[in-house]
């Protein structure tokens, strides 16, 4: 395999596991990445050997987070699971690594290959993954890796609407079906990206899309009224059924959000929700105000925690919908769908 645009070429490699007795070094050839083993050494713990060490003791977490593992020690660590695909391990954090496409690139082909069956608990908050890193995941997930994962965390890394579509499809074709933690935050999403995401997650049948999850972070984005009512078009579709925690701080909401978010609740959609993050958007005192009416009507009746203030909007106003909320009287509770 050769490289393409400094990226590891992986087209004519799809069986990493086909020889029992492989070695590492050519483990390194076949999976494209041989060129980088020639980089500075890294930590000892760092090195294919460290990797293969670890794996060896059959792990359940494999703690890399803060260690400045970048693209070449991934690629190392890719290295390492394909003589070893860690069957044992249920957590990889490696956040705040400095790892980008190409490192993610590498873990997407020998997840391919079969690597980490079992991961239940993926931490890359805060890398550098781009939109061609997610894609290279999803496109893995969408073929069925991963189906045990339960928390995804790929808050603080730049992939943009690019990521988030390609999310979208892996979910579409039935990834993350048990997923209870899915952390979006600070990733430059747009309203653009967010309708694409929430087509392609109700485009078949959107009651399976996602329906274990619990927790939705997209705070600090820039998402605006038109992605956000996409997004909650798709709760009242049936994405999410389970959905409980949901954010969406520090982004461009405005009145019409608000609106748009009450024009959806009734019977079921959202009526699991315990956490809502409004707060720091765009809309006024008359967003305030619907959201208010709202509450007063008993919908969102497990609805515990909310934060809904804004720049815009004024303190009275405020505390009137927190007034109401802390008062109100609720209905029976809904029965989980």
């Amino acid at each position: 395999p050769g490289r393409t645009n400094g990226m590891a070429d992986f087209s004519d490699d799809d069986d990493l596991f086909e020889e029992g007795d492989q070695s590492i070094m050519d483990a390194a050839e076949r999976f494209g990445v041989l060129g980088m083993l020639e980089e500075p050494a890294k930590d000892a713990e760092q090195t294919i050997d460290g990797f293969t060490e670890q794996l060896a003791t059959s792990p359940e977490v494999l703690a890399l987070g803060n260690s400045s593992l970048g693209d070449v020690g991934m690629v190392y660590l890719a290295t390492a699971l394909a003589t070893n695909p860690g069957e044992s391990v249920k957590t990889l954090d490696a956040e705040q690594d400095g790892i980008g496409d190409e490192g993610a690139t590498a873990l997407a082909k020998v997840i391919k290959g079969g690597a980490l069956p079992n991961l239940a608990t993926l931490s890359l908050t805060n890398n550098k993954l781009g939109g061609a890193g997610i894609t290279a995941i999803s496109e893995v997930l969408s073929a069925g890796a991963w189906r045990t994962l339960s928390s995804c965390d790929l808050n603080g890394n730049a992939f943009g609407d690019v990521g988030l579509v390609a999310l979208g499809g892996a979910i579409a074709s039935g990834a993350f079906a048990q997923l209870s933690k899915l952390f979006l935050d600070n990733t430059g999403v747009t309203d653009a990206g967010l309708v694409d995401f929430s087509a392609a997650i109700t485009r078949e049948k959107p009651s399976s899309a996602m329906p274990k999850l619990y927790e939705l972070w997209l705070s600090n984005n820039n998402i605006g009224d038109t992605g956000a009512s996409a997004l909650f078009a798709a709760f009242q579709k049936g994405a999410m059924g389970n959905l409980g925690d949901l954010r969406l701080q520090y982004n461009h909401l405005s009145d019409g959000a608000c609106t748009s978010l009450v024009g959806i609740l009734g019977n079921y959609p959202l009526s699991n929700i315990w956490y809502l993050g409004l707060n720091d958007n765009a809309f006024t005192d008359a967003g305030l105000r619907v959201l208010e009416e709202a509450l007063a009507r008993g919908v969102l009746p497990r609805l515990e925690f909310l934060t809904a203030s804004s720049p815009q909007s004024t303190p009275a106003v405020q505390q009137q919908v927190q007034d109401t909320f802390t008062h109100r009287d609720r209905p029976a509770k809904p029965p989980r769908k």
